[in-house]
């Protein structure tokens, strides 16, 4: 089974003055959670396209069936189905190369992916998490359309924010109580040879590529190791940052000092030079369980979404 990556979002409301609205009662009256059940509604009876960057490539997003919609606890969930058109190609077997399928310009192919949002009473932020295939995420098209929903609702002067999560109260546990996998140094030139290299006192010339130190463990590193990345990485002003307008492409620094860290089965990676490319995805592969196909059982998501809302997703009231 390929990994599973639950990414973590804060979701809020904002008015044109970028005021923070209180969900369960923005505009006055209105509550998102049902804002956003009949938002899913909607896109599971028709579904909706917006084009990427290139204006080449439409993404398409619906819903496998209708959301579990739990008004007690303020949650829905259930999975997100998202397929990307625009291209001509063919499917082949791997092995006899015989045509399967000639994919046209008008066809699809969807992923189904689990969602889980919690809008608490009487806060300005509630918890989104979107699981996430590889580098196929759905975050993009998910805040493209429904904002493009609240629009046709009549919310002129209101827009969805889903940002990016992190807080340091995650990292500090992980770092005191998990296991450090893997560190790794990755300097953005290569030298043309290992002489120049350490003649140079590892300045290398610019060569395009990439040169790459690490060290890994199936247990846990040195003690050392680990006080070495959290005297870099620590930072007493890192508690809880939201981080807009990073989806899925950064820029690099010329340096960077990743590592790995895992607890309780989940496990995450850490940047120290450039923390904004923290992303919110955590592996619980190793905490899910399975159906008869190999597919995680929707149960075992649900819990593992609710552990995350409790760990990683502070939900606080206004003005705190």
């Amino acid at each position: 089974m390929s990994k599973i990556l639950l990414s973590t979002y804060v979701v809020k409301i904002l008015d044109n003055n970028k005021n923070e609205q209180i969900l369960s009662r923005f505009n006055g009256t209105d509550d998102f959670l049902r804002t956003f059940k009949n938002y899913l509604n909607a896109i599971f009876t028709n579904i909706r396209a917006e084009t990427d960057g290139s204006g080449t490539t439409s993404l398409h997003l619906t819903l496998e069936s209708p959301p579990t919609v739990d008004i007690h606890n303020r949650r829905i969930y259930g999975y997100f189905s998202s397929g990307v058109s625009g291209d001509e190609y063919q499917i082949r077997d791997l092995e006899t190369q015989n045509n399967l399928l000639d994919v046209e310009t008008g066809h699809a192919a969807f992923r189904n992916l689990f969602f889980y949002m919690q809008i608490p009473n009487g806060r300005n932020s509630g918890a989104l998490i979107l699981q996430k295939k590889a580098k196929y995420g759905i975050k993009t098209i998910f805040k493209r359309t429904i904002n493009r929903y609240m629009r046709e609702q009549g919310y002129q002067i209101y827009k969805v924010e889903v940002n990016n999560l992190l807080h340091g109260r995650v990292y500090r546990r992980m770092i005191e109580h998990g296991n450090l996998k893997k560190v790794e140094l990755i300097k953005k030139r290569i030298p043309s040879t290992l002489e120049e290299y350490y003649e140079n006192d590892g300045n290398p010339e610019e060569i395009p590529g990439k040169l790459r130190t690490s060290m890994s463990s199936g247990t846990s590193l040195p003690k050392a190791c680990r006080n070495l990345v959290d005297s870099l990485f620590r930072d007493p002003d890192l508690e809880r940052v939201e981080i807009n307008g990073i989806d899925e492409e950064f820029d690099e620094l010329e340096f960077e000092l990743e590592f790995e860290l895992e607890l309780n089965g989940k496990k995450k990676t850490f940047y120290v030079a450039n923390k904004q490319k923290i992303q919110p995805d955590v592996d619980v592969t190793s905490q899910l369980e399975l159906n008869a196909d190999g597919t995680p059982t929707t149960e075992s998501l649900l819990t593992q979404c609710e552990e995350l809302v409790q760990d990683i997703i502070e939900i606080r009231p206004p003005n705190v």
